[in-house]
Formats: structure tokens, C-alpha cells, sequence
């Protein structure tokens, strides 16, 4: 009877750790969009969307701001459907699904980018989230808080749920989502209570910039986790519930965190959240712990998409469960954050964000427009070669496209390229641009053969 239970538990264990990283999400363990709501909202209820909107609207002034984020949320919707349904039809994860549009290697090297872009990004937000929490205590009680102390407990917490991976990411966001809401309603109806609404509306931009940097702004940043986000439309139950989803998160969620946050920065002419929510508008402690759980919320998904592209890119070389693999890379990346040297990650991480866009591209140049769905099932996995040249090679060229459109360090700015960056998103250029190589790659290979 004992040895049964011990059994039981083991594999209860295993089951909440099991987050399928090599093969599809049963049709048992798929939810609805309704399941998924707090998730999809979760994923864009952050600091940093705040900040943008800020940004934005110091350069824009308010209504200009608006447009500016709606229309860049439509076009992270459209490109997030359609990655999405990749991940509901095949129920893999993208870096196991690149193995079909690069092959067996070609995956390796989107996993590996994918892995450092992500783990890179989780250690950067392990220090923003230590150096927020010692300034909420410093403004909401005149506390000093130990900088590096913050950070380590900030990201061993921000690692245990990303440990159980795509469960307990959902179970935070049920959690944080709401409170963030609320306070942000709160703050925002607080906020017209100070300031008319003539004067929020009616704000003049203070550095100014072009409507196009705007919708490039709000494009770029969230660019990379529409790319990857079959990791969590996999586990949706069909390509309406995904698509939904995604709506609420990109359209919806995402677009009304940022222009809240440009609410704030047009009324007190300041991008400094954290001062706003606790000192000006008066929330104190309340609104600091808030604003903690809604870092945690998007950083925990830096880690677990981090790891799974690295488990799926050393499939067989790496032995360990996810969740040791998972404690590993959220030590080390918080360690790194500790003692200072994230920061020289940084221009190495903003190359990478530039190459993730055209990799996808190719990805969707092979599912939709060369017809090759029906090859993306786990049962032909097997046949899959070591390296596919159409997409590789469109791949490439979308990430030098990129490249040449962004300053140095970063890229290797191109005059007429750079300029071209703020007219039209750099990182839709080279999506686009991968596309097309891939198609006429593909058309030139069928003339020759014919």
C-alpha cells in the first residue's frame, strides 16, 4: 500500500512538472480561450508597457499616442494569429516546430536564440525588478533596501514559477492580473481627479518623434513574443480560442496598458511609474506590491520560454528534467544580474530580438503560402532532414536586412536603411523580407527542376 502511494505521488510529481517541451499538448490538457483569459492578459501587464506608453506619448502628445498603439497592436495581433495556430495544429512548442521549417540543425540555431534572448531578458528584469523594489521603499517609507538582495530574492521567485512552467505561469496571472487591473483603474480615475482630462487630452509632446517611430515602438517591442507564442497556443484547444486570445492579449490587453501609461506620463509629464503610483497619486505599499507581481508575471515567462528553447536545442545532449534545467539557467541568470554583468548583455540582446522576427517569417512563408501544414505533425518528426536551404537562406537574409536597418552596435547602419526604420518597423521589413526569399527561392527551385 505504501509502495502504491509512493508511486502515486511520484508521478503526481512528474505531472506537474510535465510541461510536454518534445512532444505535443494532449487534447486532455487544452483549454479555451475563457481558460486562457488571464494568461493572454497577463502577458502584457508589465512595467515596461507603461514605460512605452510614456515614451510614446511625451513624443507624440495623447490622441496621436493612441492611434499610434492600437494600429501596432493590430499588427502584433495579425502576425500573433497566425504564428498561434501553428502551435494549436501541431500542439509543439516553436523551437520544436522549427525543426520542420529548418530541420534537425537549422532548430538548433533558432533554439539557441531563442534560449539566450529570453535568458538574457530574464536576468536584465531581475535587475529592473530589484531596482524597483528598493525604490518603492524608498519612496513609499524613506527605506534603503539592499540592491543585490532584491535581486536575488526577486528572481529565485520569479524562477519557481516558471519551474512549473506553463500551470503556474497561469495560476500567478489569475492572481496578479486583476490586482494590476484594479490599481490601474484606481490610478487612472485618480489621475483625472488631479488633472482635467482637457489638459491629459490636449498634452504637447516634449521630445518630439515621428508617428512612424511610434507604431515602430510599439511593434518592436513586443515583436519577439508574438514570434514565439505557439509556446502557450499550443496548449489552446483550437485556432478560434487562440486567436481570441491573442486578440485579447495584443489588440486589447496590451494596447490599454500602454496608453494608461500614457495617461499618467501626459498628466504629470513623467515616465516614472513607480513615483507616480505611489508617491503622486498617494497608493503607497499597495501599489508596490502590485507593480512586483506584474514584473513577475511577464519575467517568469522569459525563463520558460528561454529554457524551452534550449531543452528542445540540446534534445539529447542535456539529459535533465526541464524543471533542474529551468533552477539552472534562473540562478545563473539571476546571478548575473546580481553582481552587474547583465548589463553587458544588453547590445548582445537587442541583436538577437532583430534576428527572431525573419527566422518566423520563413516559418510562416513554409506553413501558409508554400502549403506545407500538413507536414508540421509530431508523427513525421522522423522525417525530417538536417537542414532546410529555402528557409535557412531566407532566414538569413531577413536577419542582414535587419541588421543594416539599426545603428551600431546593435546592427550596422546602413544610412538609407536606418532611415527606412523609422517609416516602417524594422522588424516587419525583415519579416517581410524573409518571406519573400523564401517564395522565390522556392519558384526558382521548381523551374529548374522542371
Amino acid at each position: 500500500m505504501k509502495q502504491e502511494k509512493n508511486v502515486a505521488g511520484a508521478a503526481e510529481t512528474k505531472e506537474v512538472f510535465n510541461d510536454y517541451e518534445f512532444s505535443p499538448v494532449p487534447e486532455e490538457k487544452k483549454n479555451t480561450w475563457k481558460a486562457q483569459v488571464f494568461v493572454w492578459l497577463g502577458v502584457g501587464f508589465c512595467l515596461t508597457a507603461f514605460t512605452l506608453g510614456g515614451q510614446i506619448a511625451l513624443g507624440l502628445g495623447f490622441w496621436p499616442t493612441v492611434a499610434a498603439v492600437f494600429i501596432g497592436g493590430i499588427i502584433l495581433t495579425l502576425v500573433g494569429c497566425l504564428v498561434g495556430a501553428i502551435g494549436v495544429k501541431s500542439g509543439l512548442s516553436s523551437t520544436v516546430s522549427s525543426r520542420f521549417t529548418f530541420g534537425t540543425y537549422g532548430a538548433i540555431v533558432f533554439g539557441i536564440i531563442n534560449a539566450l534572448c529570453n535568458f538574457g531578458w530574464f536576468g536584465y528584469q531581475c535587475t529592473f525588478f530589484g531596482s524597483s523594489i528598493t525604490s518603492m521603499f524608498k519612496l513609499a517609507a524613506g527605506i534603503d533596501v539592499n540592491l543585490t538582495v532584491c535581486i536575488v530574492i526577486g528572481g529565485l521567485l520569479m524562477m519557481v514559477t516558471a519551474i512549473v512552467g506553463y500551470k503556474g505561469i497561469k495560476v500567478l496571472s489569475q492572481f496578479g492580473v486583476p490586482l494590476l487591473f484594479l490599481l490601474v483603474i484606481f490610478g487612472v480615475a485618480k489621475t483625472f481627479t488631479k488633472v482635467p482630462a482637457s489638459e491629459i487630452f490636449s498634452a504637447a509632446p516634449v521630445a518630439p518623434i515621428s508617428f512612424a517611430t511610434a507604431v515602430s515602438l510599439m511593434v518592436g517591442s513586443f515583436i519577439v513574443g508574438v514570434s514565439i507564442v505557439q509556446d502557450f497556443t499550443r496548449y489552446s484547444k483550437t485556432v478560434k480560442d487562440s486567436s481570441i486570445g491573442v486578440t485579447l492579449g495584443f489588440t486589447i490587453g496590451y494596447p490599454a496598458v500602454v496608453i494608461c501609461g500614457a495617461i499618467f506620463a501626459c498628466a504629470f509629464q513623467s515616465n516614472d511609474l513607480t513615483n507616480t503610483l505611489i508617491h503622486v497619486l498617494g497608493f503607497g505599499y499597495v501599489a508596490a506590491f502590485i507593480i512586483v507581481v506584474a514584473t513577475w508575471t511577464t519575467n517568469d515567462n522569459n525563463l520558460y520560454q528561454s529554457v524551452l528553447g534550449l531543452t528542445n536545442a540540446c534534445h539529447g545532449i542535456i539529459k535533465l528534467p526541464r524543471w533542474i534545467t529551468t533552477a539552472i539557467c534562473g540562478i545563473i541568470a539571476t546571478i548575473m544580474g546580481a553582481i552587474g554583468m547583465i548589463d553587458w548583455l544588453v547590445p548582445f540582446l537587442n541583436i538577437l530580438c532583430v534576428v527572431v522576427p525573419p527566422i518566423t517569417g520563413a516559418m510562416l512563408a513554409d506553413f501558409y503560402i508554400l502549403k506545407n501544414a500538413d507536414n508540421y505533425k509530431f508523427e513525421l518528426m522522423d522525417k525530417i532532414p538536417n537542414v532546410r536551404s529555402d528557409t535557412s537562406i531566407g532566414a538569413i537574409f531577413g536577419c542582414l536586412v535587419g541588421l543594416c536597418m539599426n545603428e551600431a552596435p546593435v546592427g550596422f547602419g546602413v544610412p538609407f536603411m536606418v532611415q527606412l526604420s523609422t517609416v516602417v518597423p524594422t522588424a516587419l521589413v525583415a519579416m517581410a523580407c524573409s518571406v519573400v526569399v523564401v517564395i522565390l527561392i522556392n519558384k526558382f527551385s521548381k523551374k529548374k527542376a522542371d
